[in-house]
């Protein structure tokens, strides 16, 4: 009885590490694809990290592109805001308030543009010093210049008609 007692103890005994070797080995192998599931997970990631670069760094290789054809718009939107100003100034003010507002924020979307590059050109190895801000002057100041413009315009087209008439009177 005691020769199986023992003989039931060594076999319960020899169970239980067959039980603990065997969680031993499902828990190394748990661990393995644990880290292997990491690895996999970290490496997505940092292929994910790198193709949001890649797609910034063409945006901004596109907004550095795109910039002499912008701010060639940009300019020219500010010069014909100016020239609408001026040609509404003379004769319908509140239409050359409205140009002059379209004046100065053609003057913005300039300086936006250039400090857009300036902020984005690192990201394609580029330095872009800060842009320069194109304001128009103070509104008063614009509408005397317009309102002078006028004046010089219309006093000139006097002269050439005076000049005219007296280039085509009798006995000349």
């Amino acid at each position: 009885m005691v020769n199986t007692r023992t003989h039931e103890e060594s076999d319960e005994l020899a169970r239980q590490l067959r039980e603990a070797e065997q969680a031993q080995a499902e828990a190394d192998a748990a661990a393995r694809r644990a880290t292997q599931e990491r690895t996999e997970a970290e490496e997505a990631q940092r292929r994910d990290v790198e193709r949001r670069a890649e797609r910034r760094r063409a945006w901004a290789q596109g907004i550095v592109d795109s910039y002499d054809a912008d701010l060639t718009a940009a300019e020219a939107a500010i010069r014909e805001q100016s020239e609408r100003f001026a040609d509404l100034a003379g004769s319908d003010l509140p239409a050359a308030l409205a140009a002059y507002l379209a004046w100065s924020e053609a003057s913005l979307r300039h300086y936006a543009l250039q400090e857009r590059v300036a902020a984005v050109a690192p990201e394609v190895g580029l330095m872009a010093t800060p842009g320069d801000q194109l304001s128009p002057p103070p509104f008063s100041e614009a509408l005397d210049a317009a309102i002078a413009l006028h004046v010089e315009v219309a006093a000139q087209r006097i002269r050439d008609e005076l000049a005219a008439e007296a280039e085509a009177a009798p006995g000349r």
